[in-house]
């Protein structure tokens, strides 16, 4: 369906409008054909005129279209035809020129589509080829990568101002010989306008050009963590040389230091939080905790794995393909929160970039997969060979062992940071506090836990069972050695030996952590009171077609009035009806049961008119014919429909209970109950509020907007334990 879009989207329409100039072109063609031999005619009919009101004089009549009139009359009309094809010739010249530029705009439209059509084949035929040769795929992703961008915006400014030129072309073919109408003036000056916005879209083309064109330059990626010198770690430093000279591999050009993220090497760009400091080439990240959870020997297979996408042939792709495949879904990102943001003109003309930037994107995603998974297996020999097979698989059984305790020792201390009290002290030492709550743990990983892939912010990883299985390592032993227990001294010590100043690394790393974490919290708090504030006040939703109910009743009751005739009619004269009895009998009967069902109809709606549909509170949505109100917190989602009336569906959180319906009145608005899809559904003839009738669109947002509020109203009361 995807590519069935971006077909029509980029090859069909710039094909169409290249047709359509064609026609207007042949159109100005036969216009410009009409104007020459009437041009023709009046040129030799204007000396005959001349000559015989020179000899017959102001009396003389002459047949001009069909019509007897004056010689004089006859003269006039001619000048006036002439005056007119003054005009006419050059708007004609002008519509052809129109009509040329069409043709051409729609051809370099289709030009530039084929283009990228042409990348996008050898985006598949290179996809396809990409497991047998990253250099393969390295070269035709970068190649398109550059030029996709540039096509894309010729296309849009080519296809906005063949549309321009269309338009223009039809708005100045209403001019016509003779006096215009007031209709005929209104119609070119509307199509003019709209001439004027495709123009205008172009303009806003230019506004978001930049974003467009940088659509595949790789972007920075947030980290937060600390850039490490040679000074403040020299250990470390000189440990990581070491690994890298007896891999063979290129030594990282900066160590960052974070607290908790794994182990990784990058070479996108950066930017450090809360520095903001921008880091460009060969970086390694070490999370400060787990230099104290795992062995030196676990250390180095774990550093040594992730050093060897610098060792060999993975060079090339870690340091060219990476960072432009991680930078493009970072710029996809920014693009969809621009769309976002934008107004609905600007969202269609990035829509078309942002459908070929995800084809792009996807074109690629198997065989980046593919050897994704193959240079895991590889990296994790590359680090077996340093430390051993033995200490490279429980490096990896402790490090997911370890994972989810850590978290919950951070998320604990991210608590108190966020929410701090009296009995709730904050860590000043971070690292230090979580190894010693770590060393009272126990540690265990279930069978299953094998089959799990470890976080990573760029790669696709095989899972822990196929990399253990592939270091020749029984899992029984991995999981013995990984989960061994841990002595919290030992730990801090194992830590604080790589740095020269341990205690001020930790101490800072802590300050930037927390800080980072607290600013977040309040913003997403602020945010949520926001929220909470928007919707405070019961809103009452009814039908309100009391009008509409009463016409129609009218209405229906005229024809109740023709069947009862009918009837009537029958039964009194069936001399003048005669065999037609039987059918006329039944004609009548018919309709005035149809009439009936269709007053009670009506009268439905006359009289639950201004009966309360839906009541929306802050904490609750009420319907007539259940028993308890749902409360917004149970709501997932919700979807509105306008078409035979306006149908609002609401579904349901999976643990959220089902409400119980009870008995109601035919006459009064009634919600259904949807228990196979957990939702809830009410259908009404139109929605009003405070008696004027909301559209489609307004009910979605009050509906939102209740919803919103009332699940802000219910994350505050959490996370302030009952008060906001």
């Amino acid at each position: 369906m995807k590519t069935l879009k971006l077909i029509a989207v980029l090859i069909l329409l710039p094909v169409a409008l290249g047709l359509f100039g064609t026609w207007e072109l042949q159109r100005s063609a036969d216009r410009a054909a009409e104007l020459a031999e009437t041009q023709s005619a009046l040129q030799k009919i204007r000396p005959q005129l001349e000559a015989l009101a020179a000899k017959r004089g102001a009396v003389a009549v002459v047949d001009l279209d069909g019509e007897s009139v004056g010689v004089m009359v006859a003269l006039s009309r001619v000048a006036q035809a002439e005056g007119d094809l003054r005009t006419l010739g050059p708007l004609s010249e002008v519509m052809r020129g129109l009509a040329k530029g069409v043709i051409v705009l729609g051809a370099l439209a289709t030009l530039a589509t084929l283009v990228g059509v042409l990348g996008l084949l050898g985006l598949g035929i290179a996809g396809s080829r990409a497991r047998q040769s990253r250099d393969q795929l390295l070269r035709t992703f970068t190649r398109v990568s550059r030029v996709l961008p540039y096509v894309l915006v010729g296309h849009i400014i080519a296809m906005g101002a063949a549309v321009a030129a269309i338009l223009a072309y039809e708005a100045l073919g209403i001019w016509h010989a003779g006096r215009i109408s007031a209709g005929e003036i209104k119609l070119m000056l509307a199509a003019l306008v709209v001439v004027l916005v495709c123009l205008y879209s172009i303009w806003e083309m230019g506004k978001q050009l930049r974003v467009m064109l940088r659509m595949f330059e790789p972007t920075a990626m947030d980290v937060l963590g600390r850039a490490i010198n040679v000074e403040q770690a020299p250990v470390l430093w000189a440990y990581v040389d070491d690994l890298a000279k007896q891999l063979g591999a290129l030594a990282p050009e900066h160590i960052v230091l974070g607290m908790t993220e794994g182990f990784y090497v990058t070479s996108s760009d950066l930017q450090l939080i809360p520095s903001n400091t921008v880091l460009k080439g060969r970086t390694l990240h070490i999370p400060l905790i787990y230099l104290g959870v795992l062995d030196s020997a676990e250390t180095s297979a774990v550093i040594g794995h992730e050093l060897a996408h610098f060792a060999g042939a993975d060079t090339e792709y870690s340091l060219r393909f990476l960072p432009i495949y991680d930078g493009i879904g970072r710029s996809l990102g920014v693009i969809a929160e621009t769309m976002n943001a934008s107004d609905l003109l600007q969202r269609t003309i990035l829509r078309p970039a942002f459908m070929l930037g995800i084809y792009f994107m996807e074109s690629f995603h198997h065989a980046v997969n593919h050897w994704s998974r193959s240079r895991e297996l590889a990296a994790d020999a590359a680090g077996a060979r340093l430390a051993g097979n033995a200490a490279a698989a429980s490096a990896l059984v402790r490090i997911s062992a370890v994972d989810p305790l850590l978290h919950e020792r951070i998320g604990e201390h991210l608590g108190r940071a966020t929410r701090p009290t009296a009995d709730r002290l904050v860590p000043h030492d971070l690292a230090t506090s979580v190894l010693h709550e770590l060393a009272a743990q126990t540690f265990s990983l279930p069978a299953e836990e094998l089959a799990a892939q470890l976080p990573h912010p760029s790669d696709t990883h095989p899972s822990n069972g196929e990399r253990v299985a592939a270091l020749q390592i029984s899992a029984e032993e991995a999981v013995r050695r990984g989960t061994r227990a841990m002595d919290a001294l030992h730990a801090c010590a194992a830590m604080d030996y790589y740095f020269s100043d341990p205690q001020a690394l930790r101490l800072g790393l802590t300050e930037d952590f927390l800080e980072h974490y607290v600013a977040r919290d309040a913003e997403v708090v602020e945010e949520l009171r926001t929220y909470a504030s928007t919707a405070v006040d019961d809103v009452k939703l009814h039908e309100g077609a009391r009008t509409r109910g009463i016409f129609s009743m009218v209405f229906f009751g005229m024809f109740l009035l023709l069947g009862i005739g009918l009837l009537a009619f029958t039964v009194a004269r069936p001399d003048l009806v005669q065999d037609k009895k039987p059918l006329l009998m039944l004609c009548g009967l018919g309709l005035i049961g149809l009439m009936l069902i269709l007053m009670v109809i009506s009268l439905r709606m006359i009289k639950r008119a201004d009966m309360p549909a839906l009541l929306l509170t802050p904490e609750h949505l009420v319907f007539n014919n259940f028993k308890a109100p749902i409360a917004i917190r149970h709501i997932a989602d919700f979807g509105i429909t306008d078409g035979q009336g306006v149908v609002l569906t609401l579904y349901l959180e999976g643990d959220a209970p089902l409400p119980e319906r009870v008995s109601s009145s035919y006459f009064a608005p009634n919600a259904k109950l949807l228990k196979r899809k957990r939702a809830v559904q009410l259908q009404l003839m139109q929605v009003r509020r405070d008696g004027k009738k909301l559209k489609a669109q307004a009910l979605a947002e009050l509906i939102g907007t209740y919803l919103n509020a009332g699940n802000a109203r219910h994350l505050l009361q959490q996370r302030f334990e009952g008060g906001v």
